[in-house]
């Protein structure tokens, strides 16, 4: 079962599979949360089956809609609060920090906080438009989330969307940086939330299950350095890429056998600081 478990929880990392959320129930056993996210999966159509990668890299909505299979629950002051994109004036910090809020609409999208999104959208637009991406929250886009703001299948498809477009025009510009710098903000979000929503995972399946989520997404810290090693000339870039590499050192020595509470904390404390000089703005 073990096998299977990994197996389901991978297929998961690298597809969204909307719907709506969990039903609450909290004593499922670790066979019958494997069962039912399997049936799920197998079970969705087409239309609601959304690839969600980019460069590689899973959309943080991929990664934070798993959550709810381990009944983590929604805390609003996770988020990075939406006041402070006036604080990231730098192209750098306009970057990584675009990444960051892309993690935190995903965020609230997965959890159907709608009345979250729209401020969490202008905040976003912000940072692209000051990133030279204003393509991707265009006024058509904006209408279109206040049309579907409490359909989560289309947001997500919407949100997903301007990220692509996001990272493609990056590419097509050869702004490898400034892509790299998006990417890095979205993952070390979407692990800040993930490791930060452990706390609240009280039975023992729940916080099996936890482990997984957070064991899967050091596959793509991989691509991610990958990624960043290639902007030798970029400072920035070099301290993030330090910062993620002090994370990698905790994964090292990680297995799905040895990953408890003490790991889980060490790899916290990690994103924590990273995270940290991210959000706070100026030169990391």
């Amino acid at each position: 079962m073990k096998k299977i478990k990994d197996i389901v929880i991978a297929c998961i990392m690298g597809s969204v599979i909307v719907g709506g959320c969990n039903s609450g129930k909290t004593t499922d056993s670790a066979d019958e949360v494997v069962q039912r996210v399997a049936a799920r999966s197998d079970t969705a159509s087409a239309p609601q089956k959304v690839s969600m990668v980019i460069s590689s890299i899973p959309f943080p909505i991929s990664i934070l809609d798993t959550l709810h299979f381990v009944h983590a629950k929604y805390q609003s002051t996770l988020a990075n609060p939406v006041e402070n994109s006036s604080l990231y004036s730098q192209s750098n910090s306009q970057a990584i920090n675009l990444g960051i809020y892309g993690a935190d609409l995903s965020y609230v999208i997965s959890f159907e906080q709608f009345g979250q999104v729209g401020k969490y959208m202008k905040a976003t637009k912000y940072l692209a438009d000051k990133t030279g991406v204003p393509m991707a929250f265009t006024e058509d886009i904006i209408a279109r989330c206040e049309k579907n703001s409490n359909n989560k299948d289309s947001l997500t498809v919407i949100v997903y969307g301007s990220y692509s477009l996001i990272d493609r025009t990056l590419k097509s510009d050869k702004r490898k940086a400034t892509e790299a710098l998006v990417l890095a903000g979205g993952w070390v979000e979407a692990l800040y939330l993930t490791t930060q929503s452990m706390e609240a995972l009280i039975s023992p399946t729940d916080r099996q299950g936890g482990y997984y989520i957070i064991l899967e997404q050091s596959k793509y810290l991989d691509v991610l350095l990958n990624q960043l090693d290639l902007v030798t000339d970029s400072p920035y870039c070099q301290d993030i890429s330090t910062g993620l590499h002090e994370i990698r050192s905790v994964y090292n020595n990680v297995t799905s056998s040895n990953i408890n509470d003490e790991v889980i904390k060490t790899l916290k404390e990690k994103v924590e600081n990273l995270r940290a000089r991210i959000t706070k703005g100026g030169n990391v």
